[in-house]
């Protein structure tokens, strides 16, 4: 199998995991039902389980070629997509053998313990073999998943300084970024990095917006982008939730940056929207916010389950990565309130070696506790003379959504409460790896950092998210109109 980057994938060595994996299954029941007694595997192999070994392993082949070479390979699923590959495909299997046994009416030959541990056994030995292979699979290919890409600016360098920077950087690839630069200037530089032999890519421009990955969608046979956040809303615990994924929120945002100026967007997880339900104080400051956006992923969940297409979780951490890569040309300022002045300075360092070009108007980290009038006035008076496009409020919940509405249309610039997006991006905390976030497990991952912070508030706030969202359904079903 190739992919579309013309690697080869090794799928005779995937099918012999498959079956491999299932054959040790097969001993391992038996031994773990059966034992080590040499005269009774004797007996034992005179009957069904000879049969059942060859059929299974048939089946197994059956599985592979009509359900698992159907799927994308593993190298190209994360983890959980090829946990979910699979545990489905051991599905199918079981159920096939299953068909066999009754079919030939020796049911009461069979041992469901047996069957059931060849279900189990066979998920984890093949999902362990896959994750193995797949990882050794790329260390050993790293060089064809990894592309060294040379990215060009508006005004084009000279060719002869392109070509010897990209000669000079081991370069696989180039970017042209068009900016002002009219077709013609573009079809020249083009023409000319093909005449050297160098894989040209153009960038994709809309409106002064470089189109990043993540906000393209397919509509109508067409390759599209949003024009902005949609207006309607999804309503959780009386919460006015915005629908959006992360980089449309974050190009609504780049585009009406003076009209959100002076306003705050939130970012609310389940933590957060328990403190709505019980608080209408609480709910009444998220929703005067300018968004609400859905941090965490049953929040989203529950978005898409009520129909509607593109929601997606917007994390307050991904929300400001996706930010600052936007804006390190320069094109929108940011200010920094809230934490620890250690943090600040990590951020600061942090901020400054992965974004270069960003624009950071200023820092500060204010007094812990409640703020007098004469130090509240002084930290207005501090950001705005710092006059940045972007406040960043990192005063934690419910601390920043609070102090954002107390000071709406006092601060030149919106303001966005972030939470930990400070310790994330400062290096301070880590963030769950992907495939983790993927399954809406990161709330689990930052629990075993920090326990004794974090265990009371998570064990608590999810129980009751649950058992609100049971009140509501039942509340749902009796005020639906009954037909007579």
């Amino acid at each position: 199998m190739t992919n579309k980057l013309g690697i080869k994938y090794p799928v005779k060595r995937i099918f012999l995991i498959d079956e491999l994996s299932v054959m040790s299954a097969y001993f391992l029941a038996l031994l773990f039902r059966y034992g080590l007694d040499f005269d009774y595997w004797v007996e034992l192999f005179d009957g069904l389980y000879v049969s059942f070994f060859f059929v299974i392993c048939m089946l197994q082949v059956i599985v592979f070629l009509a359900y698992d070479r159907r799927k994308a390979p593993i190298f190209q699923q994360d983890p959980v997509e090829v946990l979910s590959v699979v545990f489905k495909g051991k599905v199918i299997l079981i159920i096939l053998g299953l068909l066999y046994i009754y079919m030939n009416q020796r049911g009461e030959e069979s041992s469901r313990f047996v069957i059931a541990a060849i279900f189990v056994l066979s998920v984890v030995i093949e999902y362990l073999a896959k994750m193995i292979y797949r990882r050794a699979f790329y260390s050993r290919n790293k060089h064809l998943y990894s592309c060294n890409t040379y990215e060009i600016w508006w005004p084009y360098q000279p060719l002869d300084v392109i070509v010897k920077e990209f000669c000079e950087g081991n370069y696989d690839e180039a970017l042209i970024h068009t900016g002002e630069a009219n077709d013609q200037q573009t079809d020249n530089l083009v023409s000319q990095l093909a005449s050297k032999g160098i894989r040209t890519y153009i960038g994709l421009e809309s409106n002064g917006y470089d189109v990043k990955s993540g906000i393209v969608s397919d509509i109508n046979g067409y390759a599209c982008i949003p024009v902005e956040v949609r207006s309607e809303k999804f309503d959780l615990f009386g919460i006015k939730y915005s629908v959006a994924r992360t980089e449309e929120a974050v190009l609504h945002v780049i585009r009406h940056i003076k009209e959100l100026s002076g306003k705050y967007i939130c970012f609310s997880n389940v933590h957060t929207s328990v403190m709505g339900k019980e608080s209408s104080e609480y709910r009444e400051i998220l929703n005067e916010a300018a968004f609400v956006f859905p941090d965490g992923s049953p929040i989203a969940t529950l978005e898409q389950k009520a129909g509607f297409i593109g929601a997606e979780r917007v994390a307050g951490p991904d929300f400001m990565e996706k930010m600052f890569r936007n804006t390190m040309d320069g094109s929108l300022s940011h200010y920094f309130y809230g934490s620890t002045q250690e943090t600040l300075d990590a951020l600061s360092n942090s901020l400054k070696g992965k974004y270069p070009g960003l624009v950071i108007k200023g820092m500060y980290s204010p007094v812990f506790g409640e703020a007098s009038k004469e130090e509240d006035a002084a930290d207005i008076a501090r950001i705005n003379a710092a006059n940045a496009d972007i406040v960043w409020i990192g005063l934690g919940a419910p601390k920043q959504e609070k102090w954002m509405n107390a000071h709406r249309d006092q601060i030149h610039g919106v303001m966005m409460g972030v939470g930990a997006g400070f310790n994330f991006h400062a290096g301070n905390i880590k963030r769950a790896p992907v495939w983790i976030q993927k399954i809406g497990l990161e709330w689990l991952y930052r629990l075993f950092q920090d326990p004794g912070r974090l265990f009371r508030r998570y064990f608590v706030t999810n129980i009751k998210f649950i058992w609100y969202l049971c009140i509501d359904g039942i509340k749902r079903k009796d005020e639906k109109p009954k037909s007579n």
